[in-house]
């Protein structure tokens, strides 16, 4: 495995044949995909930590979608990557839809896990507090709400 730094991204790398972009959510860092690796063996992984998470530097700029977007399609020009599978889960579902938006030659396919089609109000809402949260404060004042969230009957 290798770890490189392009820009804002940190990601790893591992493998070889057609690229698989792995893209987490938010308060997720590229180590969540560690379970799929045995059976993607025939590809080359790339786990990516967006700008702010994981091991990458949160960026000066605030956090968007649109600028994470941003920076993975510049991380995996950087690593010479043409065209990938992505693989999105929560908000990096959203991030793999811009991606695919913005650049259509670069997506071979989507698998999307844990995506909202159109959230409700009460969650747009409860995202937004969330994301000013992680802007003012980072992710770590948001780690706790996240996992009880996660393992929450309710959700």
């Amino acid at each position: 495995m290798t770890t490189v730094t392009v820009g804002q991204v940190i990601a790893e790398t591992v493998g070889e044949g057609a690229a698989v972009a792995m893209i987490h959510g938010l308060g997720g860092t590229s180590n969540m995909f560690q379970p799929q690796m045995a059976a993607l063996s025939g590809y080359r992984v790339i786990r990516l930590d967006l700008p702010g998470s994981g091991r990458s530097p949160r960026p000066i700029e605030p956090l968007t979608i649109e600028g994470m977007s941003e920076a993975v399609i510049r991380a995996l020009a950087g690593m010479g990557v043409t065209s990938a599978h992505f693989v999105g889960h929560s908000m990096g579902t959203i991030v793999c839809q811009q991606i695919a938006a913005a650049q259509p030659s670069l997506v071979k396919s989507l698998a999307l896990f844990g995506a909202l089609a159109e959230p409700t109000e009460a969650t747009r809402q409860g995202l937004g507090k969330r994301a000013q949260l992680a802007r003012s404060g980072g992710i770590s004042d948001i780690a706790d709400q996240i996992v009880a969230n996660a393992i929450s009957a309710h959700s």
